[in-house]
C-alpha cells in the first residue's frame, strides 16, 4: 500500500508546440536545465535508496519532467497514467490504492496537484512549475495524510540567458565552419580570408568574455585552435592591406599606371596562400573546427555555473567591468605606441563583437555600444594597417622578389608614414578638445 505520495508539478513548459497539440509541448530549455540543477538535492530528501515508483501523465512535458525525477532517484522505469493528464482525482486515488509501491512520485499539472495535495494533505502551498511536495499516507490513499515536506519549483531565470548565450556561440562556431569552407574553395578571394578571420574574432571573443565561467579545459583547447589559425594567416590577411594600399596609390597617381608592384604583391600574396592552404589541409584545420563546433554546441561550464546558472545582470556585469577597462585604456592611449594601439583596436573589437553578439542578453543600451566601439576600432584600425603596410612595404623592399619595385615600394613606405601622422594628429587633437570636458565629469562625480 502506497504509505508516501510525493506530487510533482511539471517543469517550466515551451507556449506551445510545432504540432499546436497541448500533449506535445516540451520543456523550454531552460526548464529543463533548472530541473536537473534542483532535482537531485530536491528528491534526496527521500533518503537514501528510495523505493519508489515514478508515475507521469502522458503530455511530453510531464515525462520530460519524470526522465529527470528518475534520474535522481535512481528508477528507470516511468509508468505512464492517463488519470494524471484527464486530472480525475478519483481514478488517480483508485490506482494508488491498487498499487504494492510504498512511496509514488507523479508527475502532474495544475490545478491538479493543488487539488490532490489540499484533499490529501489538508492544506498545501500552491504548486508552481517544477514544485514537489511529500505527504505521509499513514493510513493509505483513501485517508487523511501530513504534509512532510514541500520545496517550491526552481527558478527558471538564471538559466534563459545561459541557454541564449549557448544558442549564440554554438551558431557563431557554425559560421566559422562555413566561412573556414568558403575560404579554403576561394583562397584566391581576399573577401573570403576576411569573412574567415572576422568569424575567428568573433569566437574567440565570446570565449574570451566567457572565460571566467566555461571550463578550463574546454575554453583553453578551443582558444588553443583559434589562435594558431588566426596566428597562420595574419601575414596573408596583411599582404592583402598593403595591396590595398597599392591599388589607392596607383588610382591617385602616385604610382604610375605601368607600376609593376600590383604584380609583384600579386605573386607575393600566391605564395603566402598557397602555404597557408598547405598548412591548414596539413594540420586538417577544417575537421579541427568542426569538432571545435560540436564542442562549442555542448558548452561545458563551470561547477558553480553549472549548479545555479547565470542572470542577465552576470553577464551585464561582466560586460561593464570589461568595457570600463578598454575605456580606460582608449583614455591614456600613446597613440604613438604602435604595439598599445594594436592591443587597444583588439580589445575594442572583442567588445564590439560580444555587444553585437550577445546584445539579446545585454540589453538594448549595451548592444547599442556597438556601433560606437565599431567607430573606435575602425579609426584604430586604420591607424595598425597604415603603420603595418609601412613595415611591411620595407621588409618587402629587402626581399629579392621585389627587387625591382623597390623605388615603388619606398613610395609606399613614404605614403603610409604620412598617413599615421595624419591619423594621430587627427585624433591627438580630438582627444585634447574632449579632455577638459572629461576631468570636469569626473570633478563632478566627486
Amino acid at each position: 500500500m502506497v504509505k508516501m505520495l510525493v506530487l510533482v508539478r511539471h517543469g517550466a513548459p515551451e507556449a506551445t508546440s510545432p504540432t499546436g497539440s497541448d500533449l506535445d509541448r516540451r520543456l523550454t530549455d531552460s526548464g529543463a536545465r533548472s530541473l536537473r540543477a534542483a532535482y537531485p538535492r530536491t528528491f534526496a530528501l527521500l533518503g537514501d535508496n528510495p523505493s519508489v515508483s515514478v508515475w507521469s501523465s502522458s503530455a511530453v512535458r510531464a515525462l520530460e519532467t519524470a526522465d529527470v525525477v528518475a534520474a535522481a532517484v535512481g528508477v528507470e522505469d516511468i509508468e505512464v497514467r492517463q488519470s494524471l493528464y484527464a486530472q480525475d482525482g478519483a481514478a488517480f486515488i483508485a490506482e494508488l490504492e491498487a498499487s504494492d509501491a510504498p512511496c509514488v512520485i507523479a508527475v502532474g499539472h495544475a490545478p491538479f496537484v493543488d487539488t490532490m495535495a489540499a484533499r490529501l494533505a489538508g492544506s498545501c502551498p500552491s504548486f508552481g512549475k517544477g514544485t514537489v511536495a511529500a505527504i505521509d499516507l499513514p493510513e493509505g490513499p483513501s485517508g487523511c495524510g501530513n504534509l512532510r515536506w514541500y520545496v517550491a519549483g526552481p527558478e527558471c531565470a538564471s538559466w534563459e540567458e545561459l541557454a541564449i548565450v549557448e544558442r549564440v556561440l554554438a551558431e557563431s562556431a557554425d559560421d566559422l565552419v562555413g566561412c573556414t569552407k568558403a575560404f579554403l574553395k576561394s583562397p584566391d578571394e581576399p573577401s573570403a580570408l576576411l569573412e574567415f578571420r572576422v568569424a575567428i574574432r568573433r569566437v574567440r571573443s565570446l570565449l574570451q568574455f566567457l572565460e571566467p565561467w566555461q571550463a578550463k579545459k574546454q575554453n583553453r583547447r578551443c582558444e588553443h585552435i583559434l589562435k594558431e589559425l588566426q596566428v597562420a594567416s595574419a601575414h596573408l590577411r596583411a599582404l592583402d592591406i598593403l595591396s590595398e594600399a597599392v591599388d589607392g596609390l596607383v588610382e591617385s597617381g602616385e604610382l604610375g599606371e605601368n607600376c609593376l608592384l600590383p604584380m609583384a604583391c600579386a605573386k607575393e600574396r600566391a605564395l603566402e596562400c598557397s602555404s597557408l592552404v598547405t598548412l591548414m589541409h596539413k594540420r586538417h584545420a577544417a575537421k579541427d573546427l568542426k569538432r571545435l563546433a560540436r564542442d562549442l554546441g555542448c558548452l561545458s561550464w563551470k561547477s558553480k555555473v553549472a549548479e545555479r546558472g547565470l542572470t542577465a545582470e552576470d553577464f551585464r556585469a561582466r560586460f561593464d567591468a570589461e568595457f570600463n577597462e578598454v575605456d580606460e585604456d582608449l583614455f591614456g592611449l600613446d597613440l604613438r605606441d604602435g604595439d598599445a594601439v594594436y592591443v587597444a583596436r583588439r580589445d575594442t573589437k572583442e567588445m564590439r563583437y560580444v555587444a553585437e553578439r550577445l546584445g539579446e542578453v545585454l540589453g538594448p543600451e549595451r548592444a547599442q555600444m556597438s556601433e560606437a566601439l565599431d567607430e573606435i576600432q575602425r579609426e584604430l584600425g586604420a591607424l595598425s594597417d597604415a603603420r603595418s603596410n609601412k613595415q611591411l612595404a620595407e621588409e618587402c623592399a629587402k626581399s629579392p622578389r621585389f627587387r625591382g619595385v623597390r623605388a615603388d615600394l619606398g613610395v609606399v613606405a613614404r605614403d603610409q608614414a604620412e598617413v599615421v601622422s595624419a591619423i594621430t594628429s587627427g585624433m591627438e587633437r580630438r582627444e585634447a578638445d574632449a579632455r577638459p570636458a572629461r576631468t570636469t565629469d569626473a570633478e563632478d562625480e566627486e
